[in-house]
């Protein structure tokens, strides 16, 4: 196929890929370039359903990675590598960013060679960006070892649409020639004019009601907000799979702490159980929930608290006795420090038991999408506790970045 004649595709017909077919493309995109003759990426193939319902919510639940016949994951892989090494009694020094950035580059350039055989064979492929947005559930999903990490991800099947193709920059927008030429407002009208002039695109700022093309990306599509939480989860993945070390990115991978802090940070959110009205207090560490305490918004059986407040502080606190125990202060309108005593013991212990279970996982940073997993597979006998889990998942989901708080709610959608 003519390169200037393709276009993604993200809608297949039922006809199967065949594994003849597939590991001929995969043979022969193995011919581009390498680092070093190493080839550091692998290939997970994913045909069945099962599977692709597993790695749907990494995509956002887009349509066509369970409608694909086949999705590829490629992987940058230092696995493989560092394990010929060992068995070969030689030292690997694998463990690293660079290596990272070695075995990623490897592992797109096999993908782009495989794209263009593909599409040369007259199947449709379509290429998914949020690969590296949750890259710990694709992992968890396909089991990956350490020193191996999802870069691209393909979703592959014969073309059941001919869509329009997409809008390119001129090659001024992407062409210097000896050195890096600045852009101007002059050189960005002339490199932006034929893609904002686009009436899909001007009906684009529209609905959105935005002024500018930019703004729909920096304000909607692919927000600070975003951009700087799926960092951070990369950054702490990256650790995870042993190509950074942890320690070197102090503030970004949640510390777990043996002792916990006397005094955290505290947001209080409010939420509904079986139509009552229930307050939460997250207490924080390093901006990340660390535990909860959930009751009764009630004077009698629980804790009533102004409307207005939403932050404060959870003190631990020893008696004379020893004994421990958690209090929420916080400062009024006029200045004045108010402390409510005993968070645990004025909350029902059902709900207290479950929510040092809850604050438990949370002290030991597992991801909060992972939490909020956990929290919602829960079925508790009783329909009472069952609907508390519920609204404990809604209140830690306002921690996710927006994009899969989003995913979330639709996820919670009937």
């Amino acid at each position: 196929m003519n390169i200037k004649e393709r276009r993604t595709i993200r809608k297949y017909t039922q006809q199967p890929v065949s594994d003849e077919l597939l590991n001929r493309l995969i043979e022969d995109a193995s011919r581009t370039q390498t680092m070093g003759n190493l080839q550091l990426y692998s290939v997970v193939v994913t045909r069945s359903e099962a599977m692709k319902q597993m790695l749907a919510p990494a995509h956002f639940c887009q349509p066509m990675v369970t409608q694909a016949p086949v999705v590829l994951t490629v992987c940058a892989d230092f696995r493989r590598t560092t394990d010929w090494c060992l068995q070969r009694r030689a030292t690997p020094g694998y463990d690293n960013a660079l290596s990272f950035l070695n075995a990623a580059t490897d592992a797109l350039l096999f993908t782009q060679t495989f794209c263009c055989l593909a599409e040369e064979e007259g199947l449709g492929v379509c290429f998914l960006g949020t690969t590296v947005y949750q890259p710990q559930s694709i992992i968890d999903a396909l089991e990956l070892p350490e020193l191996v990490f999802p870069v691209a991800t393909l979703t592959l099947g014969w073309p059941a649409e001919i869509p329009p193709q997409t809008d390119r920059l001129p090659l001024k927008a992407i062409v210097h020639q000896e050195t890096y030429g600045a852009f101007t407002p002059e050189r960005i009208d002339a490199c932006y004019a034929g893609r904002e002039a686009l009436p899909e695109n001007k009906h684009f700022v529209e609905i959105n009601n935005k002024e500018t093309l930019a703004q729909v990306f920096t304000d909607i599509r692919y927000t600070r907000k975003d951009n700087e939480a799926m960092s951070e989860g990369l950054l702490t993945t990256l650790a995870r799979q042993k190509f950074l070390r942890a320690d070197s990115l102090p503030g970004v991978i949640p510390t777990v702490v043996e002792r916990r802090p006397e005094v955290l940070e505290c947001d209080v959110v409010r939420f509904q159980n079986k139509k009552e009205k229930w307050v939460a207090f997250v207490g924080l560490l390093d901006g990340a929930p660390y535990e909860i305490f959930t009751g009764l918004q009630d004077d009698e059986e629980g804790i009533a608290i102004p409307k207005s407040v939403s932050k404060g502080f959870i003190i631990k606190h020893y008696d004379r006795d020893g004994q421990k125990r958690y209090d929420f202060q916080f400062v009024t309108g006029r200045g004045y420090k108010t402390t409510i005593e005993g968070l645990s013991e004025r909350f029902n212990p059902e709900y207290w038991d479950y929510a040092k279970l809850i604050s438990g996982v949370l002290r030991y940073r597992m991801p909060i999408d992972h939490v909020v997993r956990l929290i919602t597979s829960l079925q508790l006998e009783n329909d009472t506790i069952n609907s508390w889990t519920a609204g404990v998942a809604r209140v830690l989901k306002k921690y996710l970045p927006d994009a899969q708080q989003t995913l979330e709610e639709e996820e919670d959608t009937p």
